[in-house]
């Protein structure tokens, strides 16, 4: 039997780890994505409320192409209906994402899958090179991180990330983080300075971050919360951000906090330390969060878009939720 149950593992492993043919260079392909709606909480289907948030709706996305998945990096434009992302796998995502008359997102159309380049116009190969973490956007283009070999990318305007990247610098504390526990939190904040978080650089209560330009960086400090780490962050107009944090035990199951950070707490040498807004706990829908997008909501506040990165196992999801946060403080 554990014979049989390490074949077992060994090819779900494997399966994960493969998640389709080396990917086409240009500008990518068509690709089916279905989706279907999902509940906040599966035992109440009405229920809304999370903390300062308010449900709006969500989708588990799927698609029989096997590169699709592994979602890891989220941006949407500002009226939220055109969608990119990033897959930990090297790929890049665009779609048209539709809503409802709500406000509940309902489906994605019009949507194309293909290879992130290296500088000289390459796909990525290898899981080292591919580990795609963090998305922002600046100046019309991408900034793109990656873990495992960690370094920062930006894909400028006009062709994003279907095109080359230019390198940046990260600061050595920074390349310095464990192989799978690098920089995966990232934003461009209100004043043009780029966020940078690692997901666990040290290993203790604290990760480490970096403010700066590319090239300059601020060292910073973050604590953690339990095992919860940050997986996004989503800049405010106000100077602040927020940030999307993830967790996992197999006696917990998956987690996800969304917390807030003042503008006056972005300052070098700072010790960052998160103002929870919200928790997302089983048995409510959730999963892997890596994805965080913010757009004005036109009635007021704005719209928190959550996506789960599935990993491209068979026991876990892709997630697109969708939540409604009042105007704060931090707007």
């Amino acid at each position: 039997m554990r014979k049989a149950l390490l074949i077992l593992l060994a090819i779900l492993s494997l399966a994960c780890a493969s998640p389709g043919p080396p990917p086409p260079p240009g500008e990518g392909r068509s690709v089916l994505v279905r989706a279907a709606a999902v509940a906040l909480d599966p035992a109440a289907p009405r229920r809304t409320s999370l903390g300062r948030l308010t449900y709006l709706g969500g989708l588990e996305l799927s698609s029989p192409d096997p590169a699709f998945g592994g979602l890891s990096g989220l941006w949407l434009s500002p009226e939220g209906g055109r969608l990119w992302a990033i897959s930990d796998q090297g790929w890049w995502l665009s779609a048209e994402l539709t809503h409802g008359p709500g406000g509940a997102p309902v489906s994605l159309s019009e949507a194309r899958l293909g290879p992130l380049l290296d500088p000289q116009g390459r796909p990525l190969m290898g899981k080292r090179n591919r580990d795609a973490e963090g998305l922002a956007a600046q100046d019309g283009g991408f900034l793109v991180s990656f873990e495992r070999n960690h370094r920062l990318w930006r894909y400028p305007a006009p062709q994003g990330l279907t095109g080359r990247p230019q390198p940046l610098g990260l600061p050595p504390w920074l390349t310095a983080s464990p192989n799978n526990s690098g920089v995966e939190a990232m934003t461009v904040l209100a004043d043009g300075r780029l966020l940078l978080l690692a997901e666990d650089a040290t290993g203790g209560p604290r990760t480490l971050g970096a403010l700066g330009d590319g090239e300059r960086w601020q060292k910073l400090g973050y604590r953690l919360h339990a095992d919860f780490k940050p997986t996004a962050l989503a800049a405010l107009p106000g100077g602040g951000c927020l940030v999307l944090e993830r967790a996992y035990s197999p006696a917990l199951g998956a987690r996800a906090r969304l917390g807030w950070l003042p503008a006056e707490q972005l300052k070098p040498g700072a010790e960052l330390a998160l103002i929870n807004l919200a928790q997302l706990l089983p048995p409510l829908t959730t999963d892997n969060f890596e994805g965080l997008a913010l757009v004005p909501d036109p009635k007021g506040g704005w719209r928190v878009y959550l996506l789960s990165d599935d990993n491209y196992s068979p026991v876990q999801r892709t997630l697109l939720l969708l939540f409604h946060l009042p105007a704060g403080p931090w707007q």
